[in-house]
């Protein structure tokens, strides 16, 4: 092969890779090197070439120049021999994005640290993984899904790729983890776990191989991989995940995962068990079934599309949707989980700002940099994303009499891959969604897709046999679901400051001010400071009492700082809107939802 990377873990107390890229053949005319600016499943653009260091090259024994072109490419002079390349990678960034290397691990994916070479990204490539030089961290091993051509028993050693796009999607995580294995349809499935915990790993692989076995059935076995790897970084504070074709890099604290003999889930190890769920997803949905617009990817800039709606808003109705179907949480949890979401969804104003379509068109700008005006202007492709899908699934059963759902198109799309590996156009879900359902559903998606209407949630979950119950939020963690009251049942209404506040040093700061609110007509923004309401004293953890106790006034005199400077306003008292969310099966209806009609897998 005439590319081949070394990566070397060179300084890990400096938080440095190094990098050894060597070319057989390089262009005559000048070989050109160049680092993506994002990596797929995170759009927006990161700039990764801001974190190599330094870099040098040489031919035949002889440093040659190196000429700038962008931020991040590069080119070599014409007419050069075998040349190698070496720079060195700062990596210190704690997420499942980028890269990162200390004493205790390293992790990376190959976007970070791996130069594309220009003309030779569809050839195949060598990558030697080296330990850290230093003995300290002989015990140090290496777990990737890179193909593996010869590795030592740590897992150190040469890989291949078949081409750049498959080396930039097998992360890399090396240290001394923990792992724990086992078997999904006869795929072997790994965890690896980074990071101080104490944890139930048992319990971990029971529950992922049920929620393993149970998607891969669903679309149909063989699984697409043949082997995958569960990558869990251990922190004591963030949350995320990344899917790649045949692993996934995840983000957890430690109350994520289940206690050593934890009997029943609770709320965090459910929420540890859905993240797991939705990158799994991602297997079929996205890294295979894709946007027409992402083949290839074009990693130096951004690659718009509407579509991110039907890839993480499918995604994320199905994650919850497989942990009930496969039996690890009861129906009530499951429905608790719906109307979280719901809540969440109707408390942001900018969902009657921003179409669910323009929230993924716009997400390198918007979603992904969010600001302090992001509820009031942006809506998630998440979160609404999941409930069009709940509404498009009560839409096809509804038009076939229950006869199909949302399964059959996304096991439709799935034969569709694999007969032509295409990505989808723009439309595409659309058209083949009113195929499903036998008739035109251009009305519902010009209302879910185009609008800021409000979707038909009510109707829809009537239909599925949920009935939904509205009620002001009772406090500030009051986030839906769980307990249900009728109105007639519901506490008096409190006052409600409409923002959101973080305690700053025994200071109260204000992060959000939301459209439409007491906080926003009193003049209130992100950033100030609130010093007294009614002339008692508040930080950040008394504001709703203080304000309860003036329930039966119009407003109440509120001071606050701004820049250093005292200012005083009038703060009008309002309720809280009707945004929560409660959901509740009924009994006497006969619709089998969120089951399949047959309590078994669809039909293929």
């Amino acid at each position: 092969m005439s590319v081949t990377y070394t990566i070397t873990p060179v300084h890990p107390e400096a938080h440095l890779f190094e990098v050894v890229l060597q070319l057989d053949n390089p262009d005559v005319n000048g070989q050109e090197f160049e680092l993506p600016n994002w990596i797929p499943g995170s759009y927006m653009i990161r700039d990764f070439a801001k974190n190599i260091v330094d870099m040098n090259a040489s031919s035949q024994g002889k440093a040659v120049a190196i000429e700038k072109l962008t931020k991040s490419s590069w080119r070599l002079p014409p007419k050069l021999g075998e040349l190698t390349l070496t720079y060195r990678v700062y990596a210190w960034d704690l997420s499942v994005r980028t890269a990162h290397l200390d004493n205790t691990h390293g992790f990376f994916n190959n976007t970070s640290v791996c130069l594309s070479v220009k003309g030779y990204e569809n050839d195949a490539l060598t990558v030697h993984m080296q330990a850290p030089p230093s003995a300290a961290f002989k015990h140090w091993r290496l777990a990737t899904t890179l193909p593996v051509v010869n590795v030592d028993a740590n897992g150190f050693g040469e890989y291949r790729a078949a081409d750049y796009d498959e080396l930039i999607d097998h992360p890399v995580e090396m240290g001394t983890f923990e792992t724990v294995t086992f078997e999904a349809c006869g795929v072997t499935h790994d965890v690896v776990l980074t990071g101080t915990f104490s944890c139930d790993l048992e319990r971990i692989a029971k529950d992922l191989k049920t929620i393993c076995e149970y998607q891969i059935r669903f679309f149909g076995e063989p699984a697409p991989v043949k082997r995958y790897l569960f990558m869990v970084m251990v922190v004591d504070a963030g949350y995320g995940g990344l899917e790649h074709r045949a692993s996934t890099a995840l983000l957890v604290t430690r109350d994520h995962l289940p206690s050593p003999g934890m009997t029943d889930a609770d709320d965090k190890y459910i929420e540890f068990l859905g993240l797991c769920s939705h990158e799994y997803f991602h297997t079929w949905n996205v890294k295979r079934i894709k946007p027409a617009k992402f083949i290839p990817f074009s990693l130096q800039h951004e690659s718009y599309t509407q579509l991110l709606w039907f890839f993480e808003g499918i995604t994320s109705y199905y994650d919850d949707l497989m942990l009930v179907r496969a039996g690890l949480i009861d129906q009530k949890q499951y429905l608790d989980l719906v109307s979280k979401n719901i809540t969440r969804i109707r408390r942001g104003a900018g969902r009657t700002v921003q179409s669910i379509t323009d929230s993924s068109f716009y997400a390198w700008t918007k979603f992904y940099k969010q600001d302090e005006n992001a509820p009031n202007a942006i809506v998630s492709y998440y979160g609404k994303g999941a409930l069009i899908a709940l509404c498009l699934d009560y839409e096809i059963r509804r038009a076939t009499k229950d006869t199909r759902s949302l399964d059959d198109l996304m096991l439709l799309l799935w034969q569709q891959w694999l007969d032509t590996k295409s990505g989808l156009s723009e439309q595409e879900p659309e058209q083949l969604a009113s195929q499903i359902a036998g008739t035109d559903l251009g009305e519902f998606f010009n209302t879910a897709l185009y609008s800021t209407d409000d979707l038909a949630l009510d109707s829809a979950l009537e239909y599925l046999g949920v009935a939904v119950h509205w009620r002001r939020r009772r406090s500030a963690m009051d986030t839906g679901g769980s307990e249900i009251k009728k109105p007639d049942e519901a506490a008096e209404p409190q006052p409600w400051l409409g923002a959101n506040i973080r305690a700053d040093g025994g200071r109260a700061k204000v992060t959000h001010v939301f459209s439409g609110s007491a906080a926003e007509l009193a003049g209130l923004a992100a950033g100030d400071i609130l010093i007294a309401i009614n002339n008692l004293m508040i930080d950040g953890s008394n504001v709703a009492s203080v304000l309860a106790r003036y329930k039966n006034e119009d407003s109440l005199p509120l001071h606050y700082s701004r820049f250093g400077v005292l200012t005083q306003t009038q703060l009008p008292l309002m309720p809280a809107p009707m945004d929560t969310c409660s959901l509740e099966k009924l009994p006497e209806h006969n619709n089998n939802w969120p089951f399949n009609s047959d309590m078994d897998m669809p039909a293929v």
